[in-house]
């Protein structure tokens, strides 16, 4: 450190530059896990599967099943059948995980632990990636608490973990009765929110402080468990993964995939090894015009090195190069790969033989090559003729030939480094001659134990200084042993050269006691998905092709007082990195077809989406009204992040109006509703603890892009969705009543949804396109015990004191009292759906105006409603047209958009709000008055309680409803009908 350079002025700038970039290298990942606190305190959690190996250590046991014949074809085909229908929920895991467990049925636990140690060492071993194995001995240098989190079993993981030298692993249990498998689950899987649920049950028993804590996963699916922790990161991501990572700014790596080979790595391997025969050939035949056998086989040693790297694309980083000169000595090495003799042979050039197994021997082509170069072949199960054939390697290292020897006596099966045997330390002890250790990094990455195929690249190499043996004695020879492993792990462990430094287990702080380094904080689970789902796609669309099916959103708050601009404005740029999505617009792809994709923005302007007005003093509600609607109704910059707010001052007694429009694509109400519950504060000071997550990374995709990445995705995924299809028709063939059932049902509640209603009012035909806004409230407990005293629940109340108000409307103006046709949303969110976004489907009811009587009208409503949920609980837009409606063009869209919203009379919604006083940049917030927007229809009227009230938001077309003060009239006298029902 320079004396210029301030005490983590290093650090700081290593933070910002990862902070400008979302994709991280190996080298930052370790480097910003070398600058966490150290300790046992810090937790680094890694999912197994996919993370740590390439691919799925379940396959491993899956073949072994089938070559051994193991498995049922039934239990094969149930397998089979699950993966093929997809695992999207924890049912579906259960149920895929069962299948596979099956297989275990009655073996023993040793059984299947000694099975999952084989399969690690012949298989999956070769699949693990060295960078998270780097990464992991990174965290065990600091001192973490490293755990393996999978939701596979433990006779999947233990063996990697051992491997690894990894103490704790939270994996899926299976059911052992009296030590013998019974086929099926010990208890919850780890999956989802069971793999989260067991990482905070872990991290409370031993003391692990999750906000330092790191989290690593490849998976989907594990959005919760790395949400558990303050340092996440996405290996190897898909998709989603990346998506949702992209949202909490999260780090991205990918490893190189392992075995993944081409032709033309074929071609290359091809020709590396008849470079090597050529070359060790040719060198024969040419050295042997010299007359020396030695010359000629040194000679071939170094045309087999030069030409079977150049041909296999493998070239070699070697630092100490200049110990290599050390002549005669014994070369040792860490034996990783098979690549290992060619890397061996363009590093010595000749002038040295080597030791082999003895099934070399027999290997055409090389078995000659060995045999001529005078290898010496030795029998690993017969230690005592392996010390005989080393009895020749004294007398050709005292003739000025070196040996060369992998000290371990076989290829590791990992990157661990193994037990030295001491065969070579003898040998170099009697002959005299110094050890020249020979350390190989990463040969493995580019042709792994097993492998048959090279990958090009680089492999690294150090050769260290050699080590006097002169005055060893062979009552020494094991501390000499030691001595010369200890300096193989030191270079492995610091290849980089970075000092390890010493790991202090106790609370996370750093060398100098000050508080451990902040741990960047994690925007809101809201609004993560990269695209529109087929719903928000037709809102989109739909405006676009008809304004007056424009889909904003409005939510207006009324302000005890005015808040400060200055405070107010940087609450918007604070939400703006607590949602990313108010950092990202649209981008439709090319030709206006597929699913338009959120693209995060490089810079937010917030001149563009935060204003501020002021009435004419003192301003009435009605004013604040009609500023509101006019902001409210104009279309939102298709090209810029689809919200607007606007602080609206001067209202009577210093009261304030805040309004935020959202386009409907971003979120339904009760996603709006969410957002605004979570931003806003219950106190008026400003949290100092308040979390600071950093500005998302910038996206940049283009529409051709766009368009050409789904077309890709959708004809991979359709013949598999169509094989899914297959298989889920096949397994109802079992209750062909039932699924005729299910059909037809299907095909009514699509008819009802798609045919034009029956019954809507003349009186709200005409539709002119404009809205004009009006508010009405009742207490919420009045409201409640009204409907109750009818037997309805909110909702239906609701309801009907909206109907009895249009009946009022309808009287008044002289029209007859037929029928009216009403929208109800349904809500489809599930408990565990990402908040944002809109999940919802729709209902029609043909409402009676002839009824005067409150109570009959809720048991009426009560009695639809009731069976609209129970018949949609999948949309029909989603189920029939959602598959298609991305592929449809805007005018389209617009035209059948139309045809659905446009010919209900007035759509109403109803949504729970906050229960406890907010604040919005120290301003409490009074009223909060819902507005949804007016999709072809007469009136939109929306309630959403707030505290002890229930404010509601009408939006109405005014060349439908001709007299909005009168139907405001009409429609509090129905709310008083139905609150007067809960006093008799």
């Amino acid at each position: 450190m320079t004396a210029e350079t301030p005490p983590g002025g290093g650090l700081r700038e290593q933070a910002a530059a990862m902070a400008r970039t979302n994709v991280w290298t190996e080298e930052q990942l370790i480097a910003d896990v070398e600058a966490a606190p150290p300790g046992p305190r810090v937790g680094a959690f890694f999912d197994f599967d996919g993370t740590v190996i390439d691919g799925y250590s379940l396959a491993a046991f899956a073949r072994h099943h089938l070559r051994s014949l193991e498995v049922t074809p039934t239990d094969l085909g149930q397998l089979l059948l699950n993966g093929l229908r997809g695992v999207t929920t924890e049912e579906d895991f259960e149920r895929f995980t069962v299948s596979g467990m099956r297989a275990w049925a009655g073996r023993s636990e040793d059984e299947l632990a000694e099975l999952g140690e084989r399969l690690f060492v012949q298989g999956i071993a070769g699949s693990l990636y060295p960078e998270a194995w780097r990464l992991v001995t990174a965290h065990l240098q600091a001192g973490h608490t490293v755990v393996l989190a999978s939701s596979a079993t433990r006779f999947q993981v233990e063996p990697a973990a051992r491997a690894l030298g990894v103490e704790h692993v939270l994996v899926s249990p299976v059911e052992m009765v009296d030590g013998v498998c019974t086929g099926r689950p010990g208890g919850p899987l780890l999956w989802r929110a069971g793999k989260a649920a067991a990482v905070r049950a872990f991290a409370e028993e031993h003391g692990i402080d999750l906000l330092q804590s790191y989290a690593y996963s490849n998976g989907d699916e594990d959005v919760p468990f790395l949400r558990t922790v303050g340092r996440a990161r996405a290996l190897n991501p898909g998709r989603g993964l990346t998506a949702a990572a992209r949202h909490y700014s999260w780090p991205v790596a990918r490893f190189r995939r392992r075995g993944r080979t081409g032709p033309a790595d074929l071609a290359r391997t091809v020709a590396g090894i008849g470079g090597m025969l050529g070359g060790f050939t040719t060198g024969l035949a040419v050295g042997a015009l010299g007359g020396s056998r030695r010359e000629a086989v040194d000679l071939g040693l170094t045309l087999a090195g030069e030409l079977g790297s150049a041909l296999a694309g493998v070239r070699i980083d070697v630092q100490g190069a200049e110990h290599l000169a050390t002549r005669p000595a014994v070369f040792l090495f860490n034996h990783q790969s098979q690549l290992d003799v060619l890397i061996l042979a363009k590093l010595l050039r000749g002038g040295f033989t080597g030791v082999a197994k003895k099934e070399l021997a027999r290997t055409p082509g090389f078995g000659l090559a060995f045999r001529l170069a005078d290898v010496a072949f030795v029998d690993r199960s017969d230690p005592a003729q392996a010390r005989r054939a080393l009895e020749p390697a004294v007398q050709r290292l005292q003739e000025g030939i070196s040996l060369v020897i992998a000290p371990e006596g076989t290829r590791s099966a990992t990157p661990t480094l193994g037990p030295f045997k001491k065969g070579a330390f003898h040998v170099a002890m009697q002959a005299g001659v110094p050890i020249v250790p020979v350390v190989i990094r990463n040969a493995g990455e580019l042709m792994w134990r097993g492998a048959t195929v090279v990958t090009p690249g680089t492999v690294q190499v150090r050769v260290l200084p050699p080590v006097p043996t002169t005055d060893w004695v062979a009552e020494d020879i094991d501390r000499h042993v030691t001595e010369v492993r200890d300096s193989y792990l030191a270079t492995l462990a610091n290849w980089s050269g970075r000092t390890r430094r010493p790991v202090v287990a106790e609370s996370p702080t750093v060398d100098d006691g000050a508080p451990a380094p902040a741990v960047p904080a994690a925007p809101l689970d809201w609004g993560t998905s990269p695209e529109m789902n087929p719903i928000e796609t037709a809102m989109w669309r739909a405006e676009a092709a008809d304004p007056r099916l424009r889909a904003n959103v409005t939510l207006l708050e009324v302000l005890e007082t005015a808040p400060d601009w200055d405070r107010f404005r940087g609450a918007h740029e604070w939400a703006s990195r607590m949602v990313p999505r108010m950092r990202q617009r649209v981008v439709e792809p090319a030709l206006g077809v597929g699913a338009p994709r959120w693209v995060t923005v490089e810079d937010l302007d917030l001149d563009r989406h935060v204003h501020r007005v002021r009435l004419e003093e003192p301003g009435s509600m009605r004013q604040l009204l009609d500023v509101v609607g006019e902001f409210s109704s104009g279309l939102l910059d298709r090209d810029r992040p689809l919200w607007e707010v606007m602080l609206v001052e001067g209202l009577a007694e210093g009261r304030a109006g805040y309004v935020v429009k959202t386009h409907h694509s971003t979120t339904d109400g009760l996603g709006a509703v969410q957002l605004m519950g979570l931003l806003h504060r219950r106190g008026p000071e400003t949290d100092p603890a308040r979390p600071e997550p950093p500005a998302p990374v910038p996206g940049d995709v283009s529409r051709v892009g766009a368009l050409t990445e789904q077309l890709v995705g959708t004809a991979r995924s359709v013949p598999l969705a169509a094989l899914r299809r297959g298989v889920e028709a096949l397994g109802t063939l079992r209750h062909p009543r039932e699924v005729a059932a299910q059909a037809l049902d299907a095909a009514r509640s699509a008819t009802k949804t798609l045919a034009p209603p029956r019954g809507s009012s003349p009186l709200l035909t005409p539709r002119g396109g404009d809205w004009r806004f009006e508010v009405l409230e009742v207490p919420l407990a009045d409201l409640k015990a009204g409907s109750r005293a009818a037997g309805g629940s909110l909702n239906d109340g609701f309801l009907a004191a909206v109907l009895g108000g249009f009946r009022r409307y309808h009287e008044r103006s002289g029209a007859p009292l037929g029928t009216m046709t009403i929208g109800i949303p349904i809500s489809l969110r599930a408990r565990d759906d990402a908040q944002g976004g809109n999940r919802f489907t729709g209902a029609r009811f043909t409402a009676p105006l002839d009824e005067a009587d409150p109570a009959a009208r809720i048991s009426t409503i009560r009695e639809f409603v009731l069976s609209a949920r129970e018949t949609s609980t999948s949309g029909v837009t989603d189920d029939l047209l959602g598959p298609a409606l991305h592929w449809i063009p805007a005018p389209v869209v617009g035209a059948v958009s139309g045809r659905l919203t446009g010919a209900n009379d007035v759509q109403v919604s109803n949504m729970p709000g906050v229960t406890h006083p907010v604040w919005i940049a120290g301003s409490r917030i009074l009223r909060m008055f819902p507005f949804g927007p007016l999709p072809g229809c007469a009136a939109m009227v929306t309630l959403l309680s707030h505290e002890d009230l229930c404010c509601i938001g009408v939006n109405l077309d005014s060349a439908a409803v001709t007299d909005p003060s009168g139907l405001v009239a009409d429609l509090q006298e129905g709310l008083d009908e139905v609150v007067a029902l809960g006093r008799r």
